[in-house]
């Protein structure tokens, strides 16, 4: 597992380029990340899934397509915060994205932090709370998680 000091600070610099941040998004997007792979994988065992936030390539680009192409204010600060050209935003191609979401820590943030901020709820201030958005709107009713498993998970590690 990569220094959790220097995940948190590498998430909290991404989301302030972006306009993004708080503690509650900090702790969330961190918390995901350490229950989706520990910080210690780049690529799904088996499955489509890249980066430490386990992202699908079909999941950013309908993030870019149905989110970011309405907000292009929001979409110049992710390509720049990313160190992207702004076409992988407008013409988005999942191969493209498979490749990006494995290789580009900013990118995996941003995704990780858009796909909550899709989410109509508020962000969770609680551990317990946080595991019930992700199961609920990121790992999803098909996924193999489990809240209480998520909630194990961040004990364990903090």
């Amino acid at each position: 597992m990569l220094n959790s000091k220097q995940i948190k600070e590498i998430i909290k610099n991404t989301l302030e380029d972006i306009d993004l941040y708080s503690s509650d998004a900090l702790e969330l997007v961190y918390n995901t990340g350490l229950v989706e792979s520990t910080y210690e994988y780049l690529k799904q065992i088996k499955g489509p899934a890249r980066g430490f936030f386990q992202c699908e390539s079909w999941v950013a680009v309908d993030i870019c397509k149905n989110y970011l192409k309405f907000r292009e204010s929001l979409m110049k600060k992710v390509a720049k915060a990313c160190r992207l050209d702004c076409k992988y935003f407008l013409d988005p191609k999942e191969h493209e994205w498979e490749h990006i979401l494995t290789t580009n820590i900013a990118a995996q943030i941003c995704m990780c932090r858009l796909h909550y901020r899709r989410v109509p709820k508020p962000l969770p201030k609680t551990v317990e709370g946080q595991a019930e958005q992700w199961k609920k709107y990121y790992n999803s009713a098909k996924g193999k998680g489990t809240v209480a498993k998520f909630i194990q998970m961040v004990n364990h590690y903090e």
